[in-house]
């Protein structure tokens, strides 16, 4: 019988083993198997765009031509953490990073256009908004150029100078199919 701190440990341990194991699968299905790419894709920050992609997916984001729902709760979580010095601190998050995350009435009508002219299309500046609170502008625009490489996203630069992204729908289902075996190993009785 094991107790409380051992059960907490194994999960930690799957969840980690998971992490690792997804990675390697998003590293072996990746068209460009150079260093630059599987060192991009190896990064922490790659395993949250996988997830951001897949949240997309499974809150049906992609059935709707209406992003507008999760940029208002974007916004909404931005104006909580902006009140929160102590909470911007720990994240390592200036308020002006944050500031230039919210989508105002510049940026909203962009990402609305972008999304309904093809869904699940999403400008690159766009998407680093979204993700603002765990990777930098940068590092979002290096993980979607290395996952364009790998065959996960297209990206295509548009007339009027800006980047936009689309996910081929790979990332969501490998992430999916991560999460799905490590509920499945975690509570054996469940079925999928």
């Amino acid at each position: 019988m094991g107790t409380e701190l051992d059960a907490d440990l194994n999960l930690l341990e799957r969840m980690r083993h998971a992490r690792a194991q997804l990675n390697e699968e998003i590293c072996t299905a990746s068209v460009d198997q150079s260093a630059d790419v599987l060192h991009a894709l190896r990064l922490e920050s790659s395993y949250h765009l996988c997830e951001f992609f897949f949240l997309l997916k499974a809150n049906g984001f992609y059935d709707t031509d209406d992003i507008h729902a999760l940029a208002d709760m974007h916004n909404r979580y931005l104006a909580e953490v902006l009140k929160d010095e102590e909470k911007m601190r720990r994240m390592n998050l200036t308020s002006e990073r944050l500031l230039q995350a919210i989508f105002t009435g510049d940026t909203m009508p962009r990402l609305l256009d972008v999304w309904r002219s093809s869904r699940g299309s999403l400008d690159q500046s766009n998407l680093a908004r979204f993700l603002v609170t765990i990777m930098s502008t940068e590092t979002c625009r290096k993980l979607v150029v290395a996952f364009t490489k790998a065959g996960f996203l297209e990206r295509i630069r548009t007339p009027h100078g800006t980047v936009v992204i689309r996910s081929k729908g790979i990332v969501e289902a490998m992430f999916g199919a991560s999460i799905r075996q490590l509920r499945l190993e975690l509570q054996p009785g469940i079925s999928a």
